[in-house]
């Protein structure tokens, strides 16, 4: 993961205590990271209970080879077309690695935000704001702690259509244990369950369940999405 030469780059030195505080996650504008993901159109089939050890820690094995893989940047928000809309917004990174939008978020001393979601031009007609900010990561992350958000969309355009939601976030850290890539084998990651359930004023909502693997320093490791409207974790 190459970091970009800029004036005081962030670093990070972790503790392996199986907590992630604040200053155990960088977010540095420029960044590059390499994603392996199941190809367009296929399901993966996962295991998120992963191996049981016997301290009763776990361990997930992601070190199939199989897939594509895809690079992602963290681009800065203040540079991007819809940054007016968000002027508190510091990065901007995808949603999905196989979709173009993009999330919008900013870092405090204490939480990850995601204050709405942008198409990558501005000629694609999306612009979806929060009227509050979505606390996804709340620090410090330590098995046990869970949060909910609920946060209602802003005069906001899907492909050039008004739309309206009210969003529901339902976030537990639930899981310790090692993480095995490829490349790397973390000793000691912590798994964070994020539940989330669209409501909208006519029709059906939508729910899916992620699981984010998070590793000190490193940031995001591994994840699993469900299908839409999974309700079972």
């Amino acid at each position: 993961i190459p970091l970009p030469d800029v004036p005081d780059a962030p670093s990070c030195r972790g503790n392996r205590d199986g907590v992630i505080d604040r200053a155990e996650v960088i977010f540095a504008p420029g960044v590059e990271v390499r994603y392996r993901i199941n190809p367009p159109g296929t399901q993966a089939r996962v295991d998120a209970r992963g191996t049981v050890r016997a301290d009763g820690t776990r361990a997930w094995d992601f070190r199939d080879t199989t897939g594509t893989t895809t690079t992602l940047s963290l681009l800065d928000a203040r540079t991007q077309w819809f940054a007016a809309r968000f002027p508190t917004a510091q990065y901007a990174a995808r949603l999905d690695p196989r979709a173009s939008n993009l999330g919008v978020y900013r870092a405090t001393d204490t939480a990850i935000e995601l204050l709405g979601v942008a198409g990558a031009a501005e000629a694609e007609g999306t612009l979806v704001r929060y009227g509050t900010p979505v606390e996804l990561l709340r620090f410090p992350l330590r098995v046990g702690a869970m949060w909910s958000v609920e946060s209602t969309t802003v005069e906001s355009m899907v492909q050039n259509t008004p739309v309206a939601s009210r969003d529901r976030y339902d976030v537990t850290v639930d899981a310790r244990g090692e993480v095995r890539l490829t490349e790397l084998t973390f000793a000691d990651a912590v798994r964070v369950r994020v539940e989330a359930a669209q409501r909208f004023p006519a029709g059906p909502g939508v729910r899916r369940i992620q699981y984010l693997w998070m590793v000190e320093c490193y940031g995001e490791a591994a994840r699993m999405t469900s299908l839409d409207n999974e309700v079972n974790p």
